[in-house]
């Protein structure tokens, strides 16, 4: 039986650690390379956890300089402790879809969850279609000739310009022309009678359009009420208009009541909002192709600067589906091209990028501009420190104790967003099959049970 080893002077300081050591140097040796250990060697202190260690580490710059309040690990530069924090500590997203409502941790499964159709209600097409709607938006706010080219092929839906008192401008040469006729209403006329006015009035003596209401047309005389009764009797109302239309429907009430009624009449006003309206593309419910067809030589145009005609509707939403698309985005700044949304969108969120585009002060407009809409982003402090306590550390220099606030980090938060031009899938009246809330594909557009 082997005899037991015996208690050696210096014992580790851990409760759960039964370790001896000769000498004291040994036993904080021991400490300071045991995986099991949280131990600061620099201050001989022990903690329970990594996360008081690291975070007792980030309140003494005295002796740590630059640490990580997450591992702990020390940096002798502000920039060499962010970029750690960059590269070793992503902090998880929570991207929700706007069309099936699905999360994601990272913006990039994100946008390829829209971009290769696996979005149960938002189609790759669609998508696709945002991004060209910011694109052109984004070049017709140049101004230019594109701008007014474009102008030209949709002036259908340009309103008449309006004065500033109000009403509608009306050229000089009408006004003389109706002026020259003021001339003929100086002429005297009378008025036409008949040969025989006492025919005429018993003509209409006995017509009536009901037994409770009589025409009365007596030339000269005034008509009696019948006795008792006060109110007036109206020839159209009560039973004489069911009888003279039985198979008439009710009247329906007056379309301003309808939702989209503002809508319909604010572009009667001032034209259609090419920033909330995609009606050159075919994949939209606000397609409208005869924006496009020239009555004179019976032909569509293309809306865009390619300048080509079509005889069909059809072959016009083709070329434009087809031509018309971004099959390739770049980088502005490393000037990169890619074939996909997705990728460049990895290529923004990789960590330790030297690309720096994710640091441009307009990349929130940029973010926008390159997913059409669906994703915008803000610059937040990481949850870690939110609790960012000063503590009070000597001065070197002074000798005296001062408050030392510990630096933050910085991350970008992304958030999913709906597009200014976007719109609902058209609801459909009655339901066969399919599960509540699932969409379909109806006369080329997105529709919803």
């Amino acid at each position: 039986m082997p005899g037991l080893e015996p208690i050696k002077p210096y014992e580790c300081t851990f409760e759960d650690c039964k370790a001896s050591f000769n000498t004291l140097k040994e036993m904080i040796r021991h400490k300071k390379n045991s995986e099991v250990h949280d131990y600061c060697p620099k201050c001989d202190l022990d903690f329970n956890s990594v996360d008081e260690l690291a975070q007792h580490k980030a309140w003494r710059p005295d002796k740590h300089g630059q640490a990580c309040r997450i591992c702990g690990d020390e940096f002798k530069t502000a920039s060499g402790l962010r970029r750690h924090i960059e590269m070793n500590h992503r902090s998880n997203q929570k991207i929700i879809c706007i069309g099936c409502s699905e999360d994601f941790f990272n913006a990039t499964l994100y946008i390829d969850h829209l971009e290769f159709g696996h979005c149960s209600v938002i189609r790759p097409a669609q998508f696709t279609g945002h991004i060209l709607h910011k694109h052109i938006i984004f070049e017709l706010l140049k101004g230019g000739e594109a701008l007014d080219r474009f102008l030209q092929k949709v002036s259908k839906n340009i309103p008449l310009s309006d004065d500033e008192d109000g009403g509608v401008s009306v050229d000089e040469e009408v006004m003389c022309a109706l002026n020259d006729s003021d001339q003929a209403r100086q002429v005297s006329f009378q008025a036409m009678k008949p040969e025989n006015a006492e025919d005429t009035a018993a003509a209409f003596e006995n017509m009536s359009l009901s037994s409770e209401s009589t025409l009365a047309a007596n030339a000269g005389h005034d008509t009696a009420k019948p006795a008792g009764s006060e109110r007036s009797v109206k020839a159209w109302g009560g039973k004489s208009s069911k009888k003279l239309f039985p198979h008439a429907q009710p009247t329906p009430p007056p379309s301003d009541f309808s939702i989209g009624f503002p809508e319909r009449q604010v572009e009667r006003t001032h034209g259609i909002n090419i920033m909330k309206t995609r009606f050159w593309d075919p994949t939209s419910n606000d397609w409208n192709a005869e924006q496009f067809f020239d009555p004179l030589s019976k032909s569509y145009s293309c809306p865009f600067n390619c300048e080509q005609t079509f005889t069909r509707e059809d072959v016009l939403a083709e070329h434009i589906t087809e031509e018309h698309r971004l099959h390739r985005i770049n980088c502005p700044r490393c000037l990169k091209y890619y074939a996909s949304v997705t990728a460049l969108m990895r290529h923004i969120e990789t960590p330790g990028s030297k690309c720096p585009i994710n640091k441009a002060v307009d990349f929130s407009l940029y973010l926008d501009r390159i997913t059409g809409g669906f994703l915008t982003v803000e610059e937040v402090t990481r949850p870690e420190f939110l609790h960012n306590p000063p503590a009070k550390v000597t001065n070197p220099e002074t000798g005296k104790k001062e408050d030392y606030t510990p630096p933050t980090a910085k991350m970008l938060k992304y958030h999913a967003t709906t597009p200014p031009d976007w719109k609902d899938p058209r609801p459909v009246a009655a339901q066969f099959g399919g599960a509540p809330g699932d969409t379909f594909s109806y006369k080329g557009k997105t529709s919803r049970w």
